[in-house]
């Protein structure tokens, strides 16, 4: 058997140490959030097509936890809409230099707050039954900074191209490898997450977080820089999102500015493990067609071919509702990732125009 096959099987065979144990979790002890002095943080800018389910599904919560809404300079009707729910609005003071927007949007709910638990939720997710009291319930079981990376809903084929983007952020998070239990959690997912004010007040507000777009990780890396543990988890079966509804142009910018920045931020060993890991595909695919094309033995390629795919699914089932075409069909997949990849360095780092939601970032 050729090298380049035991290379392929090797790249593969990263992807189980990666996400070895990945699953949901399962048992969640039940708590009284009346019992706990909690508030749950939005950040929104011009989310007003795009905010109404998780509004909603903070309905049964008004009474038992504070929530505000950071209306973040938006050019819709996301600041009334937020209101007509009954819900607290803030509207930002003026950012101040060096300051990145989301930061500051958090930055100002927090100083409106009242609670010792704040729930930092982006506006696209949802929070499912008992969303918010599982949150909060495995967060007091360490009282550690904590983060969840939501199941991801989608409904279109467009928004299941995603596949890689999506597996590729809980790999680098170092939580589900072979040898979670000895190994540090590296990344800090940004659309949910759980602190007490006091370790914001303490570590959020660093410059090196606040000035970064992707402050997530770089919170993440402030908690661990001071000796503070985080840890992260998947969201099935607590809180979703649908991360680009309105289709393939805003799956371009939004993958684009996540992945261009996140690239250079995970740190050199995870960097190389999950580069090693996205060959397998293109590897994968290529063994393949040369078979084909050349009319050899196609026993061994089509193996190969097909375990890749098997995993891809297996994993990406525990992280959004992809389906088992992908196990056939991952090339477009990869396509997409490698087009949007390629399209997001040459926007940011060559030619320095990077924006989102109407603001250079």
């Amino acid at each position: 058997m050729p090298l380049h096959y035991y290379l392929t099987i090797l790249f593969i065979m990263i992807g189980f140490y990666l996400l070895f144990s990945l699953k949901p979790r399962r048992k969640i002890k039940s708590i009284h959030l009346k019992d706990h002095h909690i508030t749950v943080i939005i950040p929104a800018r011009n989310e007003a097509l795009r905010i109404h389910p998780l509004l909603d599904s903070l309905k049964p919560y008004k009474n038992d936890v504070e929530i505000i809404i950071v209306d973040d300079h938006s050019e819709d009707d996301t600041g009334s809409l937020a209101s007509s729910y009954g819900y607290h609005v803030v509207v930002p003071k003026e950012r101040p230099k060096g300051w990145k927007g989301k930061p500051w949007a958090l930055d100002q709910g927090v100083s409106k707050s009242k609670g010792d638990i704040i729930v930092f939720l982006d506006a696209d997710t949802v929070l499912l039954k008992h969303g918010l009291e599982k949150i909060v319930s495995v967060f007091l079981e360490t009282k550690t900074p904590f983060s969840i990376q939501p199941y991801h809903q989608m409904k279109t084929s467009v928004e299941r191209l995603s596949v890689f983007f999506n597996v590729l952020v809980v790999m680098a998070a170092n939580t589900y490898t072979l040898f979670k239990n000895k190994l540090t959690p590296r990344a800090f997912f940004g659309p949910t997450q759980v602190m007490s004010k006091q370790d914001y007040l303490d570590f959020a507000t660093d410059p090196s977080v606040t000035s970064q777009v992707l402050e997530d990780i770089y919170l993440g890396k402030s908690f661990l820089k001071n000796g503070k543990r985080i840890r992260s988890i998947i969201g099935k079966n607590i809180v979703s999102f649908r991360m680009y509804p309105e289709g393939f142009k805003d799956m371009l910018l939004g993958f684009g500015k996540n992945f261009a920045n996140g690239a250079i931020a995970i740190g050199p060993i995870q960097a190389i493990l999950l580069s090693l890991w996205i060959s397998a595909p293109y590897a994968s695919i290529n063994i393949l067609l040369t078979s084909l094309l050349t009319q050899g033995d196609i026993l061994i390629p089509a193996f190969i071919y097909f375990v890749f795919g098997i995993q891809l699914y297996l994993f990406s089932r525990q992280i959004g509702n992809f389906n088992i075409s992908i196990i056939f069909f991952y090339p477009l997949h990869a396509v997409f990732f490698l087009y949007v990849f390629i399209y997001s360095f040459f926007r940011i780092y060559i030619f320095k125009n990077n924006s989102w939601k109407g603001r250079k970032v």
